[in-house]
């Protein structure tokens, strides 16, 4: 999401929670309000994250690109340099498998990597991301993307009610 991003600081989860709520009541969709807090905070508290995890798939779905990878491997190996017993060239099992396994198994660490980074949103390029220093000194940090206009007011209006301390709007993604 890019756009106007209205962004409050609070003191407390009873605040951020209560602002989250009046965030909501405007209506502002899950997905377009956030938290950053140093903190842990209880699950759904102030924001609830609805997008899916895709840990898993990503991960999976590297799993099986190194294992294509090293059966590749294996078998261009076997055909660059041939094992010739008998008079014939032997495709060996074993190491196969073996090559298979190590090559599947960087392929899923790639994989976990990138998910990772992906979704730890280290992997924005060229966009401004929202964060303020003092979130480290215990503050929570509520953050919703909204529409310039009216609804760039209401929620700020919302969020100053709700005992927000610097709210102000900014230019940036969540």
């Amino acid at each position: 999401m890019s756009g106007v991003v209205v962004v409050g600081l609070f003191e407390g989860i009873e605040k951020a929670a209560g602002a989250g709520n009046a965030l909501r009541a405007l209506p502002l969709a899950e997905d377009r309000i956030t938290t950053l807090s140093s903190v842990p905070l209880p699950d759904r508290s102030v924001s609830r994250d609805t997008r899916p995890i895709r840990f898993p798939r990503v991960t999976l779905i590297g799993w099986f690109a190194g294992a294509l990878a090293g059966i590749a491997l294996a078998l261009g190996t076997y055909l660059l340099y041939p094992l010739i017993t008998g008079g014939k060239a032997i495709v060996s099992v074993p190491p196969t498998l073996i090559i298979t396994y190590e090559v599947a198994m960087l392929g899923a660490l790639i994989g976990t990597l990138v998910a990772g980074f992906r979704e730890m949103g280290l992997m924005r390029f060229r966009t401004k991301v929202i964060h303020d220093p003092r979130i480290h000194e215990g503050k929570i940090l509520l953050c919703a993307s909204v529409e310039p206009g009216d609804q760039a007011r209401r929620a700020i209006e919302a969020m100053r009610e709700a005992g927000g301390t610097e709210v102000r709007t900014e230019e940036g993604e969540l």
